[in-house]
């Protein structure tokens, strides 16, 4: 089901974006004004070859909607399946839940949970996943803080 979404965009630091800069948020709105979800701009600090910036969009019950790479420096032929162009193992995030800070199914398999790792590659996909999971988990909790987003830019 397609939803033709109104936007605000927003500045915004905290540290469930995995770093201290700056980050663009997105909240979308349904046409009756009710903010709906948010795209936000990420970061896993922690990839193999450094830090993986990425788009995170999910609603606010903790679906997520998509998962795109930006840029990394990932070890081409291995950490690059990220990138939606050579490999869909990003796209298997769509339409998952994270349900706490917590939620298990977001580590990789071989570790007890929900996600695939991909052939000769544990840092990369597991960096990955973890910043998705803290990102939804920082989208659920926008909702709560709704007041504050009338400031250029948002700590919280």
């Amino acid at each position: 089901m397609y939803h033709m979404f109104e936007k605000k965009t927003y500045k915004i630091k905290n540290k469930f974006l995995g770093d201290d800069k700056t980050h663009n948020l997105w909240i979308l709105f349904k046409k009756n004004k009710i903010p709906e979800a948010a795209i936000v701009e990420t970061t896993a600090p922690d990839g193999y070859s450094g830090s993986i910036y990425m788009l995170v969009a999910a609603y606010f019950n903790g679906k997520i909607i998509g998962v795109r790479v930006l840029s990394h420096k990932e070890t081409p032929g291995i950490g690059d399946k990220i990138e939606l162009s050579i490999s869909d193992w990003i796209s298997k995030f769509t339409g998952m839940y994270v349900s706490s800070i917590e939620d298990n199914n977001f580590t990789l398999r071989k570790y007890g949970g929900k996600i695939e790792q991909f052939t000769g590659a544990t840092i990369t996909p597991q960096s990955v996943t973890n910043a998705v999971k803290r990102t939804v988990f920082f989208i659920k909790n926008i909702p709560s803080k709704f007041d504050l987003l009338d400031r250029d830019v948002h700590e919280y």
